[in-house]
């Protein structure tokens, strides 16, 4: 899609001055897939080709490629590569929105038009999909799991206690995920809010219940098999769970307003996005965005804290309570997400959402892992 044939001339220019010139020869790559930066490309000259979800692409003079990663700060969606020789305009990230500070409307255009060339481009693979909307929730579900927030290396160094301090990085953990994880009633509400059909709010009300401290029979003794003692968690919130851990690992309770920036930006864009996306982006965002992954992303603190081996199982239980039964929370997540995977508006907001949510954790766990490595 041609990004820059509709922008306004003051557009045009600013990033005709600042784009970097790279020539390709055939057969040379541009983008790898998985690999994380931000920098977009524009197609001046020859034919670039990729693969994307099994389906083949091709990109001619005008076209624009790398829009997803500019905007989400994803890892590459494909790989892209010359086909003939040819010459395209890299611009960075970062260097493209200093250049654009003087001219603020210049940029609001600019990243408009790639935000409507992303949700173009996302429709579009909806659009062609074939898939039942079931395997499609399942490969959503995959992509998470798979995706550089799952597999980050602050969750590597955690899980195997390759830190400084260990017990420093858990501490800096508990002061300052406190600031997103308590809010999750407050995330699971705002999806509530946006679904108009009964069965799917009563569904998500029973998980309301669970963060509560309610849980059924059948739960308690799943739990209690794991290791969980009933008495540990029966009429505590979730969010008072954390507290209890916190606590024990030195921290100690901490107003609000005593949270870091970064908490703040996480959880006022998350909630963004519930409040202000479609009820598929918001299912996207918390639930195979948030929940299909959770398992996986608590089981590092589950191995550090036993590592660490100063903790009472009940002071950590909110960890073992995550990892060891959210399994019924992502089938009831994934099965709602089914009924919207059934249109291809509906398949594309639920990747939308999905990824935005991926990418905002992906953002926090690097600026914790700095942190941690710097301690």
């Amino acid at each position: 899609m041609a990004l820059f044939a509709d922008l306004p001339l003051s557009t045009q220019e600013r990033m005709n001055s600042i784009g970097q010139e790279r020539s390709l020869a055939a057969g040379e790559c541009l983008i790898n897939q998985d690999d994380v930066d931000h920098i977009l490309y524009l197609v001046e000259s020859g034919e670039l080709g990729g693969t994307k979800n099994n389906k083949i692409f091709r990109l001619q003079p005008v076209d624009v490629v790398g829009e997803v990663a500019c905007l989400d700060h994803r890892p590459r969606t494909a790989t892209v590569t010359a086909l003939t020789p040819c010459t395209v305009l890299a611009f960075e990230r970062e260097t493209a929105l200093a250049q654009f500070c003087a001219a603020p409307s210049d940029l609001q255009t600019l990243i408009s038009r790639l935000a409507s060339l992303q949700a173009s481009r996302l429709n579009d693979e909806a659009a062609q999909d074939r898939r039942s909307p079931a395997q499609c929730v399942d490969d959503l579900a995959q992509e998470a799991l798979q995706h550089r927030a799952v597999n980050h290396a602050y969750l590597n160094a955690m899980a195997t206690g390759a830190f400084p301090s260990l017990h420093g990085a858990l501490a800096d953990f508990a002061q300052n995920y406190y600031g997103y994880s308590a809010h999750f009633p407050r995330y699971l509400t705002a999806l509530i809010s946006k679904l108009e059909k009964h069965e799917h709010r009563k569904a998500l009300l029973e998980n309301l219940t669970e963060e509560s401290g309610q849980y059924k029979e059948e739960e308690l003794l799943e739990l209690k098999k794991c290791g969980v003692q009933p008495e540990w968690i029966i009429g505590i919130p979730h969010p008072e769970l954390f507290k209890l851990f916190r606590n024990a690992i030195g921290v100690g309770n901490t107003a609000a307003v005593d949270d870091h920036i970064e908490v703040v930006c996480w959880r006022e864009q998350f909630l963004a996005i519930l409040n202000t996306g479609s009820a598929a982006e918001a299912l996207g965002v918390l639930g195979l965005g948030t929940e299909t992954i959770v398992q996986t992303i608590y089981q590092p603190f589950v191995d550090a804290i036993n590592k660490l081996g100063s903790l009472q199982p009940e002071d950590a239980v909110f960890f073992p309570l995550h990892t060891a039964v959210d399994d019924h929370h992502q089938a009831t997540l994934k099965a709602i997400a089914s009924d919207f995977a059934a249109t291809a508006e509906g398949r594309a907001d639920l990747a939308k959402g999905m990824r935005k949510a991926l990418a905002l954790r992906d953002s926090f766990w690097s600026w914790l892992h700095e942190r941690a490595m710097a301690a």
